[in-house]
């Protein structure tokens, strides 16, 4: 019989890899499978945690980081991740709470036929794709979404597409086909909004909600700056509407600055793509809260006024001294 710990082991490893890949329901499938040999490893509950976190299964996350905290009590590391995976349950909940979903479907959603390998929805500000195993009761939920989206973040940039947005949204996990966004990321704008999902059921809609507001913006950027937008202004901007930042995001922008890690506005101008993953998560939260500045100091008038001179090939720099009537753009 093969020995029980190298067998947890193998199945820890694999969560692991599978982790690391954004294969996140795989990864819980290996580590509750390797907890059935070795229960005794605290660090393994807290992993078991994080990856619960990325489907957003907040309760599930608690559970175990609630047994790794009996494990090792006062863990610096597990104490922060639960600090972090509950205030995201908050923030997230209270959103779609606050959203008001109406939960009637309407006859066309509950007319649609479920056989197609995915469901294709038409509507006046948008054109929605999302797959069969979606139910009809989230599609529609989804499809509310959406509609505040082109609403609310149209209110905020004075901006709303001349035509239908072309929306798809994929579920990694049971996908027949994978999209060429990078795995460290949920969405992407290309003149379509693409968006990526990873679980074992439903979508979390709070944590879907944002990423539709963070791509809109994108594509709103898009028509007010005709694509001439630097890449701070654009992603700050696009994270900043999405939601703001949560307090486990402002420590580690404090942290970065205290560490001198902070990136430099010559390198938030170059493709994020191109960063480390640690750089980039930094590079996110920096550009937000640069844009949160700029929002304190003259509201969303300001920042449609910033974009509206970019649209007519301005300069940043003078585009920022023609918005701010100052030099230096906030660090």
């Amino acid at each position: 019989m093969r020995d029980t710990s190298s067998l947890a082991l193998s199945y820890f490893q694999q969560a692991a890899t599978c982790y690391q890949q954004a294969r996140y329901v795989e990864s819980i499938q290996h580590y509750l499978s390797g907890l059935r040999y070795d229960k005794s490893r605290y660090h393994i509950y807290a992993d078991l945690a994080k990856a619960y976190e990325m489907v957003g299964k907040w309760e599930q996350a608690l559970v175990y980081l609630d047994i790794a905290l009996e494990l090792c009590p006062g863990s610096p590391t597990v104490l922060r991740r639960k600090a972090r995976i509950d205030e995201e349950k908050a923030y997230y909940q209270a959103l779609i709470r606050e959203s008001r979903l109406v939960n009637d479907l309407p006859p066309d959603f509950t007319s649609r036929n479920l056989l197609h390998p995915q469901n294709f929805i038409e509507r006046q500000f948008f054109k929605l794709t999302v797959q069969s195993a979606v139910s009809p009761e989230t599609v529609w939920y989804i499809c509310q979404l959406i509609e505040k989206t082109h609403n609310e973040v149209g209110i905020l940039l004075d901006c709303y597409p001349r035509h239908p947005i072309s929306i798809s949204i994929i579920n990694t996990h049971d996908a027949a086909r994978q999209t060429d966004i990078p795995k460290w990321a949920s969405g992407r704008y290309d003149g379509h909004i693409h968006l990526n999902y990873c679980a074992d059921g439903e979508p979390e809609l709070g944590v879907l909600y944002t990423l539709i507001r963070h791509e809109w913006t994108h594509l709103l950027v898009d028509i007010l700056t005709h694509g001439n937008c630097p890449i701070w202004l654009n992603e700050g901007l696009a994270q900043t509407v999405a939601r703001p930042l949560l307090s486990f995001e402002k420590l580690a922008l404090q942290q970065a600055a205290k560490n001198g890690t902070l990136p430099t506005l010559s390198e938030l101008s170059q493709p994020f793509t191109e960063l480390l993953t640690s750089e980039r998560k930094i590079a996110y939260l920096h550009s937000a809260a640069i844009v949160a500045t700029l929002i304190d100091d003259g509201g969303f008038c300001s920042i449609r006024q910033l974009l509206c001179h970019l649209g007519n090939n301005t300069p940043i720099e003078t585009a920022m001294r023609q918005t701010y009537k100052k030099r230096v753009i906030p660090n």
